[in-house]
C-alpha cells in the first residue's frame, strides 16, 4: 500500500462541494473557481483513487456512484482533520502557552536569567522555557537542529543562515582587585591595564573579541590566564593584581561584589551588540516574542542600572 497520497486537499475539497451541490458549475462558483480546472481536478482524483466518483448526466448535473458514496464520509473526515491542524498550527504560533527552548550565551545568563524567567513566569503562567546555556557556535548549532528556538547571544560571528536582531550595546569594562591601580578610576585605557596580567574567559568568540581590542588600540598583550569559568575569572582577578574583561555594567548595589571586585569601564574598547538570535528560515512565534520583549527590557536595566 502507497503511504504517499498522489491527491490534494483541494481535489477532495472539490469533490465534497460537487458531491453536496450536484452540480460542477455550482460548486465552482462557491469555491470561486472555474468550472473547467475543478472539472478537471475531479477527474484526476478519480484517477489517482482508481475509481469512478460521479456520473455524468448531460446538462443534468452529476450524481455520486456507489464508490463515491463510500468515499464521501472518508473525504470529509480528512478535510476536516485538516482544518483542525491548521486551526492548532495557528493557535501554536499566536499563543504565549506551551514550551520554549531558549539559547543564553554563557556570561550573560547570570545577569539575564534571573530576571527574565521570572518575569516570564508572572506574566505568562502558561509559559515553561527551557534555558541552553553555551558559547555562539553550539548556540547557532542547536537554533539550526530545532532544538534551541531563539537565543539571546553577542553580535558576534553571526552566520549567513541566522538573523540577528539587536537590542542594546555593551561596553567593556574592566574587572579589577581594589590593590589594582585603577580600582578608583572611572576609566581606564587598555595601555594603563595592559601593565598588569590580565586573566581571560577563555570562550571562542568572546577571547577572539577581547584579543582584537587590544589588536585594533595597537597595545601589546599582557601576560595571560585563561579560564572557561566566569567564577574563576573572578576568583583570578580577586586573588592578583591583574584584570578582566567583561561585557556588563554594575548595578550600583553590586558595584563591589562579594570578593571586593571593582568595575572600570575602558575607554578606548568598542560597545558590543546584544541582542537575539534565530534561524532565518523561522518565523518568530508569540513564545519567542514574548522572550524577546523580556531580554530587551532587561537589557535596559543591565545597560543603565539607574533603571534596574
Amino acid at each position: 500500500m502507497s503511504t504517499r497520497p498522489r491527491f490534494t486537499l483541494a481535489q477532495l475539497q472539490y469533490f465534497v462541494a460537487a458531491a453536496e451541490t450536484g452540480n460542477i458549475s455550482l460548486a465552482a462558483a462557491g469555491l470561486h473557481t472555474s468550472q473547467s480546472g475543478m472539472s478537471t481536478a475531479i477527474q484526476r482524483l478519480e484517477r489517482d483513487l482508481g475509481c469512478a466518483l460521479f456520473v455524468r448526466h448531460h446538462a443534468r448535473g452529476i450524481s455520486l456512484t456507489a464508490d463515491g458514496r463510500l468515499l464521501l464520509d472518508r473525504a470529509r473526515a480528512l478535510l476536516r482533520d485538516a482544518g483542525e491542524l491548521q486551526d492548532l498550527g495557528r493557535q501554536l504560533h499566536a499563543s504565549a502557552d506551551g514550551a520554549l527552548s531558549a539559547g543564553v550565551f554563557a556570561t550573560l545568563a547570570p545577569f539575564f536569567v534571573p530576571r527574565v524567567l521570572p518575569t516570564l513566569r508572572t506574566r505568562h503562567p502558561g509559559l515553561t522555557v527551557a534555558v541552553l546555556e553555551a558559547d555562539q557556535t553550539a548556540l547557532q548549532a542547536a537554533l539550526r537542529a530545532g532544538t534551541c528556538d531563539i537565543a539571546l547571544t553577542y553580535g558576534l560571528d553571526v552566520a549567513e543562515d541566522m538573523q540577528f536582531t539587536e537590542v542594546a550595546r555593551s561596553r567593556p569594562y574592566a574587572l579589577v582587585s581594589p590593590r589594582h591601580p585603577v580600582a578608583g578610576q572611572a576609566q581606564a585605557g587598555l595601555a594603563e591595564l595592559a601593565q598588569r596580567p590580565m586573566a581571560l574567559l577563555d570562550l571562542p568568540e568572546l577571547s577572539h573579541l577581547m584579543l582584537g581590542m587590544f589588536a585594533a588600540a595597537g597595545v601589546p598583550l599582557p601576560e595571560t590566564s585563561r579560564t572557561t569559568s566566569f567564577e574563576t575569572l573572578r576568583a583570578l582577578v580577586a586573588a592578583g593584581d591583574g584584570f578582566a574583561i567583561v561585557n556588563r555594567r554594575p548595578r550600583p548595589a553590586d558595584a563591589a561584589d562579594g570578593t571586593g571586585l571593582r568595575t572600570v569601564e575602558v575607554a578606548d574598547a568598542p560597545a558590543v551588540p546584544v541582542g537575539l538570535l534565530q534561524a532565518a528560515s523561522v518565523r518568530r512565534n508569540h513564545r519567542m516574542q514574548v522572550f524577546a520583549d523580556a531580554c530587551a527590557a532587561v537589557a535596559v536595566q543591565v545597560s543603565d542600572p539607574s533603571r534596574s
